[in-house]
């Protein structure tokens, strides 16, 4: 996926405007803070979030109660639109959101291509906060689709671990092709309103061999 910026999109402007407003409201989770850092991690068909609140020098990690946090429209349905709106198709969507507001000047809208997990003290990991499997990665390539060259190495690493063959984006067909089914793809990502259809792959050789290369240099 190449970079993307989107803090000029006036959807995203609007939307960090609401998030500054919930925070440092009055009655905000942040009034009196200095800026609040939200990251979401898109793990399959689920999410994991942490952030932390900044005054002065001091970082003050995001509590567990939901009285110190957006609301799951402000952030969680705002950023899913998000990341829909920066899907090309063959080329993917990010997977980490970094949002970043203030009380007193435009917020930012940070997004990378992996996940951005942080990990405990003791180095270990954060209770839903594991490094996605196979199957996570295959959702998410189910909903936005890259072509076989797209999908970087270490994605690859872990399909090849786990032995699964990840759905691919066809761009003969504008498709996305999986387990022998094929779906369409829109600007947004998979179209899933539309059943999908099954593939004779003894009539389409190509693409699959190509997938086999990449998972067993076959």
């Amino acid at each position: 996926m190449t970079a993307v910026d989107l803090n000029d999109n006036i959807f995203v402007i609007e939307g960090l405007k609401r998030l500054a407003d919930e925070a440092f409201n009055p009655e905000g989770f942040a009034h009196g803070m200095d800026e609040v850092v939200h990251v979401l991690v898109n793990q399959g068909s689920g999410t994991f979030g942490y952030g932390h609140k900044v005054v002065g020098d001091r970082k003050i990690n995001k509590a567990r109660s939901f009285d110190d946090d957006f609301s799951h429209d402000a952030l969680n349905n705002w950023l899913h639109e998000c990341r829909a709106l920066s899907y090309s198709p063959g080329s993917g969507t990010w997977t980490t959101a970094e949002v970043h507001v203030f009380p007193d000047r435009p917020g930012r809208l940070v997004v990378f291509d992996e996940e951005h997990l942080p990990r405990m003290k003791d180095g270990g990991w954060y209770p839903g906060g594991k490094p996605a499997g196979a199957a996570s990665w295959a959702e998410q390539l189910y909903a936005y689709p890259r072509t076989v060259d797209n999908i970087p190495a270490w994605m690859w690493d872990i399909f090849r671990a786990e032995g699964v063959t990840p759905p691919i984006y066809n761009p003969e067909f504008r498709s996305v092709d999986w387990k022998n089914r094929r779906r369409p793809v829109t600007d947004r990502g998979t179209d899933f309103s539309i059943e999908p259809t099954v593939i004779d792959s003894s009539l389409e050789p190509g693409v699959f061999a190509k997938i086999s290369k990449k998972l067993f240099g076959a």
